[in-house]
């Protein structure tokens, strides 16, 4: 069994929503993923009728039978100044597959950390298989972005079935998402040298899978001017027969 999962930083309403929205949506057609995940997804009243996310714009045209948001955070304030209307920050999960299971864990927060992480873990079912996945968004800091790669780790070991983990996980150095995701993961940086933060040459972006379960079929760092970051494509095989 294989599948091919799509990560975004979609950069909240920031440069020209609009204009990212068709080219998101032009790349997303043409890369068809089973499932997208979707960071800096924004349910923000200054910009869209609340409940009206940029998940669910997306899906509009994308048609997929399931938009899945979890909210992480209420936005408060932005470049300093306070927002006096209802803004959310949350992920989002795009798919056809038939999702058997979601919830959402919370991370721990930090005293000087101004927000809050979340873990939002979905099972698909694709070929008879389940698919446990977390999906999330760590914080911008390297000693705050260990500390959740470590705790979403920890919690990922309670899980029966290891879920593969990816989003936007801040981590500057690739090499700690091997030094700290435990000998049962492998990741993406390992396999595919990649940036996925074009303007600071950065990698942020990964995929960590169980390695008894799965394996890298291929991984691809893609897509011009959809965000401050690029996608992430990977396709994996399942190695349970």
């Amino acid at each position: 069994m294989k599948i091919k999962l799509l990560s975004l930083n979609i950069f909240r309403y920031y440069q020209d929503w609009e204009t990212r929205k068709l080219k998101i949506l032009k790349f997303i057609n043409e890369v068809n993923p089973d499932i997208v995940f979707l960071q800096e997804c924004f349910d923000d009243s200054r910009h869209n009728k609340l409940g009206d996310n940029q998940g669910i714009q997306l899906n509009k045209e994308l048609g997929f039978n399931s938009c899945l948001f979890s909210v992480a955070e209420k936005i408060k304030s932005e470049g300093g100044k306070d927002i006096d209307v209802p803004a959310y920050d949350g992920l989002c999960v795009l798919t056809n597959l038939p999702i058997t299971k979601k919830k959402d864990i919370m991370l721990k927060q930090a005293e000087d950390d101004k927000h809050i992480r979340i873990v939002q873990n979905i099972v698909v079912e694709k070929n008879n298989q389940n698919i446990n996945i977390f999906h999330t968004h760590f914080s911008n800091r390297d000693d705050l972005e260990r500390n959740h790669l470590i705790e979403t780790i920890e919690i990922a070991k309670q899980e029966p079935n290891f879920p593969i983990i990816l989003g936007d996980l801040n981590i500057r150095i690739p090499e700690d998402t091997i030094k700290f995701s435990s000998e049962e993961y492998k990741s993406s940086w390992e396999i595919e040298k990649y940036i996925s933060f074009p303007s600071k040459g950065e990698t942020l972006d990964y995929a960590l899978i169980p390695k008894k379960n799965y394996t890298f079929d291929k991984i691809s760092c893609l897509g011009e001017d959809l965000s401050d970051h690029k996608a992430l494509l990977i396709t994996l095989s399942n190695n349970i027969n």
